[in-house]
């Protein structure tokens, strides 16, 4: 078996701290781990928007960590996650949507189609204005102050416009697939306060203190009331790659707000508020002012998108992870632990107040962090709190949607009273998706598929495992004599031989034994072969017996023969193929979609294709890839027409 080599190309390393992390608790060499697949547009199995993949190249286990944020558009491309000035208007580069601003005028256009049922192309217009105690206040400037750097997240620059109402700031913050508004409260407004957005179109901004669909209200007891400044009222939309419902995901806090109730009452009520947009949350309990008695518990929920999991991965371990922000306290000198549960909110893309309910009393976690031991910080990437997920926790995970989780103390899920302390507050701070990059919750998985080969050889020799899938990983004991490569979805084999062999197959069942080399490419392909020489058999739905001596040629599409001779052999899989081949040797082709091959020479080829090719050779060694050209070689030549596929970006220029 050939010597496994470690990762060398730094575009394949794994550098993200949490799967590092992960990696080195499950004792899995980081040297070893390859990312097979980075962000891409949603194939099952394959890439996700919000997903990377890797494979641990000694186990041939796989990993996907995924978040909340989508780092490509609907079309795969990545994230510019700027504003640019365009005479006068101000625009966002790719994304998910598109947003054009004119002297605060907004509007917000979907670029594909969205959960909530709205289409590609709608679109909303706004122009907020904002009044204290009924008198309007006007921004000293109808043009923004462009931030060099994102006051929330400092991984961002030129993401944020920012207008000066003198009382307040209001901020319009880019991240991935969201668009972020927020009127920031330095000091009391000493009034009520309402905005009016002035909305029209098909699409709605959410509103974090919504009076009705179009305004916002906060009573001015709230900013006296407030526990510290700055107070921040925030509008928002949130844009998704594709319109399933099944494949978004939200966090942020749900809560419920008592004033002097017993701990049990608190514990099981229905839900007062919830907020699914800020950039941190809170787990946390109040004490009320009457001795033993409580006014609020805070839960947090996440979900994550983990439909790209292949549908019969085998879960061996999952690790969710929290980065904490600094402002930890235990007034109630409580010391709670806390812990992962089950959610099950009634939406997949947002969170209101009744979701409070939802959450399990079963930990999904034999290792809850305490108090003392939550770490926090604000630097990226550094401050994570990882909870290995237990059995309970994996069974939670889903490959075919979203996989829901919630946070909550430990006396909160036990229905126990803790501590009581007058007005003491209990608490740790988790930043949430909205936050960005960096500091957004993940999730790890570690998983095995029955989807790809699994295959028992023996023999010795170097050997190439490839899956029609890259993304899930296979697992397989291989040994043999000279040169094997496999390929494969839902392949599972027995084989013997010696020379160069090459199997490709999708649902392929077969037993071989032979010398020399024999190609073998089908879908759902059953047969027995016994030669020696040169065989190839290539062909959809394909059933033969064939015995023989030297090189046969076999290519057909739903065929079926029985066939004995001796001369030239060369193969066509998976759909209509024929080609023509002279030459000594040893050869094999392996492709996925259409493949022509014409040779002539003497030697070893073996050419192996993931989209439309051809491929051709002529004299000794081994062949690579001739992608996309014609073949030159002696003899008839028979070739596919090739097409090659692009998908057009949408036009992102808009005219307010």
């Amino acid at each position: 078996m050939a010597e496994i080599e470690k990762v060398t190309d730094p575009t394949k390393m794994v550098t993200d701290p949490v799967v590092l992390d992960v990696l080195a608790k499950q004792k899995i060499d980081k040297d070893y781990v390859l990312l097979l697949q980075d962000y891409g547009k949603r194939i099952k199995g394959v890439s996700s928007p919000y997903a990377r993949f890797y494979r641990d190249l000694k186990s041939g286990k796989g990993l996907m960590v995924v978040s909340g944020l989508p780092m490509v558009d609907a079309y795969g491309f990545g994230h510019e996650l700027q504003w640019t000035d365009k005479n006068g208007v101000i625009e966002n580069g790719n994304n998910i949507f598109h947003s054009a601003i004119d002297k605060g005028a907004v509007r917000l256009i979907a670029l594909s189609d969205q959960p909530n049922g709205a289409k590609k192309d709608d679109e909303v217009n706004f122009h907020p204005q904002l009044f204290i105690s009924g008198v309007e206040i006007l921004p000293l400037s109808d043009m923004p102050k462009l931030l060099e750097t994102d006051s929330i997240n400092e991984n961002y620059h030129y993401n944020v416009l920012e207008w000066d109402f003198g009382v307040c700031l209001r901020r319009v913050r880019l991240i991935e697939g969201r668009f972020l508004g927020s009127w920031v409260f330095l000091t009391n407004p000493k009034g009520d306060v309402l905005i009016k957005y002035n909305q029209s179109g098909k699409l709605k901004l959410r509103l974090q203190y919504a009076r009705d669909e179009d305004t916002e209200f906060v009573p001015k007891e709230f900013f006296y009331e407030a526990e510290a400044y700055p107070l921040t009222i925030s509008d928002n939309l949130t844009f998704y790659p594709d319109a399933d419902p099944e494949t978004s995901s939200v966090d942020g806090r749900v809560q419920q707000a008592s004033t002097n109730i017993a701990w049990g009452t608190l514990v099981g009520a229905a839900g007062s508020q919830a907020y699914p947009s800020e950039a941190s949350s809170d787990i946390r309990f109040l004490a009320g002012s009457t001795t033993d008695l409580w006014d609020r518990i805070y839960r947090l929920i996440t979900l994550f998108d983990t439909s790209n999991l292949p549908d019969t991965a085998s879960i061996s371990a999952a690790t969710l992870s929290l980065h904490g922000k600094v402002g930890k306290t235990d007034g109630c000198l409580a010391t709670p632990t806390v812990n992962v549960y089950s959610s099950n909110p009634a939406n997949n893309n947002n969170l209101v107040a009744a979701d409070y309910a939802t959450l399990g009393t079963t930990a999904f976690c034999d290792s809850p962090i305490a108090y003392a031991d939550w770490v926090e910080g604000g630097t990226a990437n550094i401050y994570y709190n990882d909870f290995a997920l237990n059995a309970s926790g994996i069974a939670a995970i889903s490959t075919i949607g979203v996989s829901k989780f919630g946070f909550r103390f430990n006396y909160d899920a036990t229905s126990t009273a803790p501590n009581w302390v007058s007005v003491g507050s209990t608490l740790i701070s988790v930043y949430t998706t909205e936050k960005g990059a960096g500091f957004q919750p993940k999730l790890v998985v570690t998983y095995s598929s029955t989807i790809e080969k699994i295959s028992s050889e023996t023999g010795s020799g170097a050997e190439v495992i490839t899956s029609g899938n890259p993304i899930v990983v296979t697992s397989g004991a291989e040994a043999g004599s000279g040169l094997e490569s496999l390929g494969s979805r839902d392949l599972g084999q027995i084989e013997t031989g010696s020379g160069l062999e090459s199997l490709g197959s999708r649902d392929l069942g077969q037993i071989e034994t032979g010398s020399g080399l024999e190609s073998l490419e089908s879908r759902d392909l059953g047969q027995t072969e016994a030669g020696s020489g040169l065989e190839s058999l290539g062909s959809r739905d394909l059933g033969q017996i064939e015995t023989g001596s030297g090189l046969e040629s076999v290519g057909s599409r739903d065929f079926g023969q029985t066939e004995a001779g001796s001369g030239l052999d060369i193969s066509s899989l998976l759909a209509a193929f024929t080609g023509y081949d002279i030459g000594s040797g040893m050869e094999a082709a392996l492709k996925i979609a259409a493949f022509i091959s014409g040779d002539g020479g003497v030697g070893s080829e073996l050419s192996w294709m993931l989209k439309e090719a051809l491929a051709g050779d002529r004299g000794g060694g081994y062949d690579a890839l001739k992608a996309l050209i014609k073949a030159a070689g002696s003899g008839s030549d028979m070739r596919l027409t090739i097409h090659q596929g692009q998908v057009a970006r949408p036009n992102k220029e808009v005219d307010l």
